[in-house]
């Protein structure tokens, strides 16, 4: 695509009489609207004006250029006017603009789109086009200057070594980092030195410097608005680091004055490895909280979505070959029970001695809950996808933990919060679990039996106490010989991180078992207690509010607790599974339904990211939400716990009881009602209908009050969707 392509006859004015920066910003947005080139003038005008508020697009020589990434724009474009009197734009130089470009653009045309628009800026920086599009009165004297491509004839570099070298880069990468570039291309050619800058912009890293570039450079200069990657290229060098705006303005005096003036520097030294952290390991990296965690849900996503997906494909398997209904309990399996089990089980709670009757009740129980509870893996087909899943599952939470440590302080912060995320989770059973010779071992430490794991949260707090850790290791033996870095880097850091963070893990996990344990308690009481339809309201909300976290969990245990009997022996008392399995359903079917209803309040990659979601949600697997959450915690959480409350909430008042753990729509053919007699027929029939109401009607709740949430806070400019 050529630049001039993406002028329109219709969307460039001439002459225009207007008198202020939100005159023009007006009449362009209202031109590119009448056109049809946008579809929501208001969405689009508010993603202009919020770009305006982040710094001035005023380029300086009487150039302004408002721009705006917006999904609301159908048609790529850049609207253009000039005007009969300049006006103020709060330009780089100060002066008053009388040329505007205002690019409207929504990334889909690619690599192509966004080489015109870097080419705008080349244009631009040209006096002889500026003259020109000023002088010009139709739309055919516009694409005539833009066909007069002369450009002046660079220096050539001796030997391959550069005068000049640099980088530019902006935040957003479309307008300043070109415009940077070519003046410095243009102040170099003008002191009759070659040059070379890379830029690292929307498109990526282009022109990119070699260490031999740096290497044999008499100028570098650095101007950027943003962290540029690569700084370990010129560790000890003479460098000016600088704005793209003083670069646009002073280029010229940079070049000359190099060496000479104040802004000349010595770049510290940065090896590999904190290039690949973003080259800013500082505690401002420990506030950017959001941008922290987007890293570790990035890295995670995979492993959920895959991971999700193939595991739901085990259950499915398995119901498919008939194994949803439990055989007939083998007697070999009750013998070995009973054996175990003796004297436990002999006695009742009064004291008095079980009929043999009531002990087979028993055994036929837990036989049922053993069975349905490794529901996926009796089939060898189903197993085999089960392994899996469930291995690209349980490594979520460390992967989410180490990312976002990672990101924070860079690649030594990655251990300590892979470690982090698998205390949190109870990875393995090592440290937590039932104690044996190879597990349980921190689990041997604790005076009380109480569950230990924190999920993802725990594993979001242990990344940050991670990355504290190394962060407060690196300062303290920064003045370390250089002779002794490797020593630093590989085995002190590496090892007292290790300590550090299982030491704090191990505190920090005490807590949170202790609540975990308090508020199961406190459900099991509501149990005992016959107040099924609160439990149901109570189970449906928790499940929503962390998405696989410790209230979850909670949740989620006192569902198994039912199943196996750990609730009492009344078989309504698996209401808590039925009402835990279909709240937790909600959260990745009520976004997944959100994206199809209100797609204008989502960004392409979150409409697709979503489709996993019906899948997931489907097979009872609630991690699917999590990426969503963490990215809006609020509105995703609230509508969560909306949905999820009433879903719950019918499915207690249905009396809706479940024996399988776990399995979604896999296991629905296990789901009684209590209406009825829970022997029946009728029983199954009215159990999965009602099921399936309950769930619908929770995920359409969520959906609609987290799409109407989100489109108010779009209009009213809380909420920018830029893809």
């Amino acid at each position: 695509m050529e630049l001039k392509d993406l002028f329109k006859s219709k969307v460039s004015v001439f002459q225009a009489d207007l008198k202020s920066k939100q005159e023009v910003i007006n009449f362009l947005v209202e031109k590119l609207s009448n056109e049809k080139m946008i579809a929501n003038k208001k969405d689009f005008k508010d993603a202009i004006l919020k770009r305006e508020s982040e710094a001035s697009t005023g380029m300086g020589d009487g150039i302004g250029i408002p721009h705006a990434i917006n999904d609301t724009v159908k048609e790529p474009c850049i609207a253009f006017v000039s005007l009969k009197s300049p006006i103020d734009w709060e330009s780089f130089d100060n002066k008053p603009v009388d040329l505007i470009f205002m690019i409207a653009t929504n990334d889909e045309k690619g690599e192509a789109h966004l080489g015109a628009l870097a080419d705008l800026s080349k244009f631009l920086m040209k006096s002889e086009f500026q003259e020109a599009l000023r002088k010009a009165k139709s739309f055919k004297a516009l694409q005539v200057a833009f066909n007069n491509k002369s450009e002046a004839k660079r220096v050539e570099a001796k030997e391959g070594k550069y005068d000049v070298i640099g980088i530019t880069a902006c935040p957003t990468g479309i307008a300043h980092t070109y415009l940077a570039e070519e003046k410095l291309i243009e102040y170099a050619t003008e002191l009759g030195l070659s040059v070379k800058i890379e830029t690292q912009g929307r498109r990526g890293t282009e022109n990119k410097l070699s260490q031999e570039d740096v290497d044999n450079a008499k100028v570098i200069i650095l101007a950027h608005d943003k962290n540029i990657q690569g700084m370990g290229r010129f560790s000890g060098k003479q460098i000016i680091d600088t704005t793209t705006k003083d670069a646009i303005f002073n280029g010229k005096e940079l070049i000359q004055d190099f060496g000479k003036n104040e802004k000349t520097i010595t770049a510290k030294n940065v090896s590999s490895k904190d290039d690949e952290a973003g080259d800013d390991f500082s505690l401002k990296k420990f506030a950017q909280v959001k941008g922290n965690l987007l890293a570790g849900v990035s890295r995670m996503l995979p492993f959920v979505v895959a991971g999700g997906i193939i595991l739901g494909i085990g259950f499915l398997i398995d119901f498919a070959m008939g194994n949803g209904n439990p055989p007939v309990m083998p007697a070999e399996w009750y013998t070995g029970w009973l054996a175990n089990v003796w004297p436990t089980h002999v006695l009742n709670e009064t004291g008095n001695t079980l009929t043999p009757e009531q002990i087979m009740s028993i055994g036929s129980t837990d036989w049922v809950n053993a069975w349905m509870g490794d529901f996926g893996t009796h089939s060898l087909t189903a197993g085999w996808f089960t392994a899996i899943g469930k291995t690209g599952m349980m490594l979520m939470v460390p992967i989410l933990a180490g990312y976002i440590s990672y990101t924070i302080v860079g690649p030594q912060g990655l251990m300590p919060g892979f470690i982090a995320g698998v205390f949190a989770d109870g990875l393995g059973g090592v440290a937590y679990g039932t104690p044996g010779s190879w597990s349980g071992l921190w689990t041997r430490l604790i005076p009380v039996d109480i569950p230990m794991q924190s999920g993802f949260i725990g594993g979001m707090v242990g990344a940050y106490v991670a990355a504290l850790i190394v962060f407060g290791l690196t300062v303290a033996f920064k003045k370390f010989k250089k002779s002794f870095h490797g020593i630093r880097d590989i085995v002190l850091i590496p090892l007292l991180s290790l300590l550090g963070i299982s030491l704090a893990m191990f505190a920090l996990n005490i807590p949170l078992g202790y609540t975990m344990y308090g508020l199961q308690q406190f459900l099991k009481l509501l149990a005992e207690h016959n107040l099924l339809i609160l439990l149901g309201a109570i189970l449906g909300f928790m499940m929503c509010v962390d998405m696989g976290g410790p209230i979850n969990k909670i949740a989620y245990v006192t569902g198994v607790l039912s199943v196996s009997g750990g609730l009492g022996s009344d078989p309504l008392i698996t209401l808590t599974m039925a009402a835990a399995m279909a709240g937790g359903m909600v959260p990745p079917l009520g976004i997944a339904l959100c994206t199809l209803i209100f797609r204008k309040a989502w960004t392409q990659k979150e409409k697709d990211s979503a489709k996993a979601n019906w899948l997931m949600g489907a097979f009872f697997i609630s991690e699917g939400a999590i990426p969503f959450m963490v990215t809006d915690p609020k509105r995703i959480s609230l509508s969560a716990m909306a949905g999820g409350t009433i879903t719950g909430l019918m499915v207690g008042a249905f009396k809706i009881t479940l024996g399988a753990p776990h399995g979604g729509i896999a296991v629905f053919p296990l789901l009684k009602s209590g209406l009825v007699d829970l022997q029946s027929g009728t029983a199954i029939g009215l159990g999965v209908g009602l099921y399936i109401l309950s769930i619908v009607v929770g995920t359409v709740v969520m959906a609609t009050i987290l799409g109407f949430w989100k489109s108010y806070d779009i209009k009213k400019g809380k909420l920018v969707i830029v893809n």
